[in-house]
């Protein structure tokens, strides 16, 4: 499941950077008509480009801190605990084998 996740956080993250690059370029790409309402348009453009880059930067960083905090508890209970997550562990492979061992 963990690797699950990640692959799906690395796919989502890709696809956010990959908007903010055609956001940026579309920004650099479009045309300068020379009216106020067009300078201040672009302007308006540019700060909340820049906005979402920074609130991207801070949201990866937030959910990549988060991703190590929870490997670190599931660490550490399994270092305190071992003969629980044993015991888990074989309970869920019971649980699997006679669901599997039913078809």
């Amino acid at each position: 499941m963990s690797r699950k996740y990640e692959a799906e956080r690395a796919v989502l993250m890709d696809d956010v950077k990959q908007l903010l690059k055609d956001a940026e370029a579309l920004y650099k790409a479009a045309a300068d008509d020379g009216t106020k309402e067009g300078k201040a348009l672009k302007e308006k453009l540019k700060a909340q480009l820049e906005k979402a880059q920074g609130q991207f930067s801070d949201m990866e960083d937030s959910v990549v801190e988060r991703t190590r905090q929870a490997a670190a508890q599931t660490d550490d209970l399994v270092h305190s605990k071992p003969y629980h997550a044993m015991g888990i562990a074989a309970l869920v492979g019971l649980v699997l084998g006679a669901l599997l061992s039913r078809r």
